[in-house]
């Protein structure tokens, strides 16, 4: 548990953009929602490609896979609702390249489309996040007579040791 709060005040205080860790939730949120298949190996190269923080991306990706665990029967139910019409219905299992992506399979879809209706809302509200601790949050806990004290503590140490 230290370890992982060690390794977000890293990635807190690091030099990465807040933009960088703004898009590594948002497109954490998109791979933890979707079951893993080709549309997430593609997702994962497109990660790839950005210059984004990769463990931030890993930890979100892994909490909200977990998070779909409990949700995913609702979401599911949620789509296959919305998704009853015969056109639409049509067009998703006759298109291969929609049946390679998995589209036709309520649950994919339904987290692909909640996933890219949240990726920019989260990214920039993450990236407003992190500069707002950087501007005011982060200089001010230096300061503290309480932050001075642990840093003789065991979970400076393990911060001081990742860095």
């Amino acid at each position: 548990m230290l370890t992982l709060f060690a390794r977000i005040l890293k990635v807190l205080n690091s030099e990465d953009s807040p933009w960088q860790i703004g898009w590594a939730v948002g497109f954490g949120v998109l791979a933890g929602l979707l079951p893993f298949g080709l549309l997430t190996i593609l997702m994962l190269l497109l990660v790839c490609f950005f210059t984004i923080n990769l463990s931030t991306f890993l930890l979100v990706w892994g909490v909200c896979g977990g998070l779909m665990l409990i949700f995913g029967d609702p979401l599911e139910a949620l789509t296959w609702q919305y998704a009853q019409n015969p056109v639409f219905l049509e067009v998703l299992a006759s298109t291969e390249s929609l049946q390679l992506l998995h589209f036709h399979h309520t649950l994919v879809l339904g987290a692909f489309l909640l996933g890219l209706f949240l990726l920019l809302p989260l990214a920039w509200l993450t990236a407003f996040f992190v500069t707002q601790y950087r501007l005011r949050i982060m200089a001010q806990m230096r300061k503290w007579k309480v932050v001075q004290v642990l840093k003789a503590s065991k979970l400076v140490q393990i911060y001081e040791k990742l860095s």
